[in-house]
């Protein structure tokens, strides 16, 4: 009978010794990439080495298994869902949800008792008046522990190795990331703090560099799972905005995070507050979207409606109760949503849209001053004894108040139908709460007792000249003789020459290092900085010093640099396009 070999027959099992594959493959079928059998264990020769005569060993270090570190990320992922921002829905006063519960028939308050129990309907989370119920509805959200962001975190953590191992070839040097979050956490996070310095940091124990500018790490306003490591990334792409750091460094992250970006599906679709985060930071810059100016701009308009609209449907526009939510948590969604109204006032006004948010359906307070776990105090003046903190939010407070103002005076004078529905009290009103504003805006900025940015102080500065050129516009010179007849508001004496005053500081400012940086990796910083040059040289006040002049000079310059910077296609468009639009200016000083 003849006899056949395993081959012959797949189906039958050899006689003799059986194949084994080795749990871990010997240097030369590893670095060609063959599959590694042997006859014995694991101390045996593979089949291929005993077939050609090769020596047989492993000596080289094994390779970190990626697919053991994207499962153990991926594990802890269900928890980060849950206690990194897995937020209650949100349903206003004209919803089933509320409109249930304003049956008053005695006979039927068991029977929506157990409506909101069956639907995890909360009637007094929201803080009302008195007695009064509170208008709109919380609801919980079913389990999400399948775990929204496990695909996308466990890529962002592949891409940023990848990205660590390229960068450090680059720079020659392994602290490149290092040096960029450190620019974010005492730069860019500080002056817009949709995510924090604390959230930023997490629980990781920070380097000894940032014990130079914090004197202690505020665990408690940190929640206890990090925010996903996207964040992360686009923090690094921020920072990387800046001309200091080299072109090749700058290529090479905004091209991991836009590949993330797009990789990832999730970016919009989790209901939590890290994703409202995420996308208000994105809005931050332009250019880390994509690099066709119309694209960027499509893509930077669309992300962060979708974080406005995912804060809205979490119910972040309304004032929650402490009983409902810790106070961390609330001051937490406070300080997002003054984020969102932000983002949504200056992009609404950069490219002509209808707002977005309207605040008369809104009643969150204002962004809270303090770090997040510090509790809400009567008396504000003992709280940095107590705590021994800084206002570190109140830079986002004064700016979210501005923006307010922005909304206003936008929705008042841009148009000659809004101006056609305006009255004079509103102006007047505006006007006196402008000056108003001004008028407690604090001397010294502190993010920390150890941090002063001084950048804050001018930063507001540059945003209000684009708020009051917003609000005098109708009544400057060249315009005033087409208001409605009904308007018979002007306003206060002085006003436009301290406007011109204001924007030929700004302009100064944006030709120094401190004001390059943020006209780098500030997007919103762009369009008052236009605006200061409209300013100069519309001929607002008749002025033709040598100030002038030089304020022009510097803007010129500090747009020509700033359009020079360099991504990964090179020149940017939407920044030629801007210079293009400064240069057009130019003639005006001359009439």
């Amino acid at each position: 009978m003849p006899r056949y070999c395993s081959q012959d027959r797949p189906h039958e099992k050899a006689v003799g010794t059986k194949r084994k594959r080795t749990s871990r493959a010997c240097d030369y079928c590893r670095s060609h990439r063959i599959r590694c059998e042997r006859h014995g264990g694991e101390r045996s020769t593979c089949i291929h080495c005993e077939t050609y005569g090769l020596i047989c060993e492993s000596v080289a270090p094994a390779p970190r298994s990626r697919r053991i570190g994207v499962a153990l990320h991926a594990r802890h992922s269900a928890e980060q869902v849950e206690s990194q921002g897995l937020e209650p829905g949100y349903a206003g006063p004209t919803s089933i949800f509320h409109l249930v519960g304003s049956v008053n028939r005695k006979d039927s308050v068991k029977e929506v008792r157990n409506y909101d129990e069956a639907n995890d309907i909360f009637r007094n989370a929201l803080n009302s008046n008195g007695e009064q119920a509170s208008e709109g509805v919380l609801y919980g959200r079913y389990d999400l522990a399948h775990g929204g962001w496990k695909a996308q975190n466990a890529s962002a953590l592949v891409r940023l190795d990848r990205l660590s191992e390229q960068l450090s070839l680059i720079a020659g040097k392994e602290t490149i990331l290092d040096d960029l979050l450190l620019i974010c956490i005492t730069k860019i996070l500080p002056v817009f703090p949709v995510v924090t310095v604390s959230e930023c940091v997490g629980r990781d124990k920070p380097s000894d560099i940032f014990w130079q500018y914090y004197t202690m790490k505020e665990n408690d306003s940190t929640p206890h799972s990090p925010l996903p490591k996207i964040v992360r990334l686009v923090h690094y792409g921020l920072a990387s905005m800046s001309r200091s750091v080299p072109t090749a460094i700058r290529k090479s992250i905004v091209k991991a995070v836009r590949e993330e970006l797009d990789a990832t599906s999730q970016t919009s679709k989790q209901t939590s507050l890290s994703t409202v985060q995420l996308l208000i930071t994105l809005s931050i810059s332009l250019e880390l979207h994509d690099d066709d100016p119309t694209e960027n701009r499509s893509l930077l308009w669309q992300r962060t409606g979708s974080g406005i609209r995912g804060a809205l449907d979490m119910g972040l526009h309304r004032s929650v109760s402490n009983n409902m939510i810790p106070c961390g948590q609330v001051h937490r969604r406070r300080r997002v949503w003054g984020s969102c109204i932000i983002a949504d006032r200056w992009l609404a006004l950069q490219y002509g849209q209808p707002l977005t948010i309207d605040l008369d359906y809104c009643d969150a307070p204002l962004p809270f001053w303090w770090p997040d776990h510090v509790p809400d105090l009567d008396d504000v003046t003992a709280i940095p004894v107590l705590h021994k903190v800084a206002p570190s939010f109140r830079f986002l407070t004064e700016l979210t108040s501005l923006s307010i103002i922005l909304g206003r005076a936008y929705s008042l004078s841009t148009s000659i139908v809004l101006l056609a529905r305006s009255q004079d009290l509103m102006f007047y009103n505006l006007q006196n709460d402008m000056e108003a504003w001004k008028a407690q805006i604090p001397v010294v900025w502190n993010y920390s007792p150890l941090l002063e940015v001084p950048a804050m102080h001018h930063l507001l500065q540059l945003f209000l000249v684009a708020v009051e050129y917003t609000f005098l516009r109708p009544f400057s010179p060249r315009n005033i003789s087409g208001l409605p007849a009904h308007i018979t508001f002007r306003p206060t004496h002085g006003s436009i020459d301290r406007l011109v005053e204001r924007a030929i500081n700004s302009l100064f400012w944006l030709a120094s290092e401190e004001g390059a940086f943020y006209l780098d990796v500030w997007s919103m910083t762009v369009y008052p900085a236009f605006l200061c040059m409209v300013v100069v040289t519309s001929g607002l006040v008749q002025r033709t010093d040598v100030i002038i002049a030089s304020a022009l000079l510097a803007g010129s310059e500090a747009i020509s640099s700033w359009s020079e910077v360099e991504g990964p296609g090179g020149k940017w468009a939407s920044r030629q396009q801007v210079l293009q639009a400064i240069r057009l200016l130019q003639p005006a000083e001359n009439t």
